[in-house]
């Protein structure tokens, strides 16, 4: 069933290729951007580009007119506009994308997360994104949360960073966590596979592949790919990090406590369980390996 769909966060990674997706399908696509210039590539595709920002609840409002489906894609730890917390900025708009679908009669709600998330987490930023999960969950709406982890694909502030790395001589590695893997196109056949699946309302669903490596061996079977050998490893002390965090966040417009909640998160795992959405959704995944080269186009 063709539909008319609203994307917030169309100018981030995951959002932009969901959207040139969701138009290839046939659907008409609208998009929410505090920076329509940052959306002229989708605009000259064919979709209807909103000024506006999930913090403010009138052009939330606007944008949800007429649509039948959301998609929310918004990454807390990035800048923004909040003299909050870093997670108010995302708790608030999910508020006011509840309120305006219910307003609205805009009855779908898709809602892309991150592994690790749970209520007694250590981390804020994992804590506290899984109560805006729950707001949405329990808010009516048949709603849907999906939960990668590591994204493999060009333009992915984590891929580029461990390709980068595994350029180097020298590279930095924060953390030793465990994080499942997933290549970006099959990300997107599950934000896409859900959609209009009944049995996937009400639901959270970890997601990825059978790959899970720490930092230290992303960059080193990158760098293998590569055709490079392993570079030599500089442990970042994540405390170090944090006695800085002020600092950093003034610098980068991050919210306060973004920094904490960046390092307390990569100290915690992100395998999760990825089987329950395989049942309903049963593709085949590209493997680490095959997705990297893939995504750099290497044969």
């Amino acid at each position: 069933m063709l539909r008319k769909i609203l994307i917030i966060g169309a100018s981030g990674f995951i959002g932009r290729h969901l959207a040139r997706a969701l138009l290839a399908e046939g659907h008409a696509i609208r998009c929410l951007a505090r920076d329509p210039d940052k959306l002229r590539n989708l605009a000259a595709a064919g979709c209807e580009i909103v000024k506006g920002d999930i913090s403010d609840s009138g052009s939330v409002q606007r944008a949800v007119q007429s649509v039948q489906a959301v998609y929310i894609s918004i990454h807390t730890l990035s800048p923004q506009r909040s003299d909050g917390r870093f997670m108010d900025v995302e708790k608030a708009g999910l508020q006011n994308v509840i309120a305006a679908c219910r307003a609205a009669g805009a009855p779908r709600a898709i809602y892309v997360t991150s592994l690790g998330i749970s209520p007694d987490e250590r981390s804020e930023w994992l804590r506290e994104r899984w109560h805006a999960e729950q707001l949405l969950l329990t808010s009516g709406l048949d709603a849907t949360v999906i939960r990668p982890g590591y994204v493999i694909g060009v333009g992915g502030r984590g891929f580029d960073t461990i390709v980068a790395q595994a350029r180097r001589r020298i590279a930095v590695a924060m953390g030793g966590s465990k994080m499942r893997t997933i290549a970006l196109d099959d990300l997107i056949y599950y934000l896409q596979g859900v959609l209009d699946d009944p049995r996937a309302v009400g639901h959270a669903y970890d997601v990825g592949n059978d790959d899970v490596l720490t930092p230290s061996q992303l960059i080193d079977a990158t760098a293998e790919i590569l055709g490079r050998p392993p570079p030599l490893k500089i442990r970042m002390p994540l405390g170090l990090l944090g006695a800085f965090a002020p600092l950093i966040e003034l610098a980068a417009r991050l919210p306060r406590g973004a920094v904490r909640g960046f390092t307390d998160g990569i100290r915690i795992d992100g395998i999760g369980d990825p089987l329950p959405i395989r049942k309903i959704l049963p593709r085949p995944l590209l493997p680490f390996r095959a997705a990297v080269k893939r995504a750099l186009a290497i044969t």
